[in-house]
């Protein structure tokens, strides 16, 4: 517990076993609930989670070979926090500066934070240029301003999360979120600034695949759920101290 409020981490995964003891174990001894979602893993995931204390759920449901949304989707169905906190299970992300994210969301009465990366990371050229441009579709479809439409680390309460319409299974779960937090009439929604860690183990995504998949589902769904065209509104980011 939290600020008198309880916490759930949710860890999408597949074959992690390598590492994903060190990532529950880097996780703040206040979290009251840590799950697992196995996607599709065929080594010790399970096994590792387990035995790492963790609340293991399988979710084997794929798109086009991915199932990072369904697992996702998954974890926050079952999650009994108070406030929902998703990550990735490659390491990347500073889960032991949650304290310090949580006391921003709580002190500006927000509803859903995302954690940005690009501001303070060293991201590789390629990475850092189609999230540029996603961000640049983001601006133009939607008017909203975002620094990371991709970031795999966000904050949310269990009351945000009713409100949130999901139901993209692949990578598409990571910019859908956002846009459903951003484009809610009840739901406040912010950035903080993060630094991205190096990553365990070896990548599931194929990068130009990915961002291509992200660009034409940003336009789909915007032409299917049309939003006016309003004055553009500013997501101010906030710096995360050193």
């Amino acid at each position: 517990m939290y600020r008198n409020l309880t916490i759930s981490v949710c860890l999408p995964c597949r074959n992690e076993a390598g590492h994903l003891a060190a990532i529950i174990e880097s996780i703040p001894s206040f979290v009251d609930e840590v799950i697992v979602v196995s996607n599709a893993s065929t080594d010790d995931s399970v096994e590792v989670a387990r035995a790492a204390g963790a609340t293991v759920r399988r979710d084997d449901r794929t798109r086009d070979g991915i199932g990072y949304g369904f697992a996702h989707m998954t974890a926050m169905a079952t999650a009994r926090g108070d406030l929902i906190v998703g990550i990735d299970a490659d390491g990347t992300y500073p889960i032991e500066e949650l304290g310090r994210v949580i006391d921003h969301m709580l002190e500006q009465r927000l509803d859903f934070v995302s954690c940005a990366r690009l501001k303070r990371s060293r991201i590789p050229f390629k990475l850092r240029l189609g999230v540029w441009l996603l961000n640049a579709e983001v601006w133009l479809l939607y008017c909203k301003r975002i620094d990371d439409i991709l970031s795999g680390m966000w904050v949310l309460t269990c009351v945000a999360r009713e409100q949130l319409t999901l139901d993209q299974g692949d990578w598409n779960l990571s910019p859908q979120i956002k846009i459903e937090a951003m484009l809610s009439p009840v739901v406040s929604f912010a950035e903080y600034q993060i630094t991205q860690k190096q990553r365990y183990g070896k990548t599931h995504q194929r990068y130009f695949k990915t961002g291509f998949s992200h660009a034409r589902w940003l336009l789909k769904n915007q032409l299917r759920h049309p939003q006016p065209w309003l004055p553009l509104q500013e997501v101010a980011p906030v710096e995360l101290s050193d």
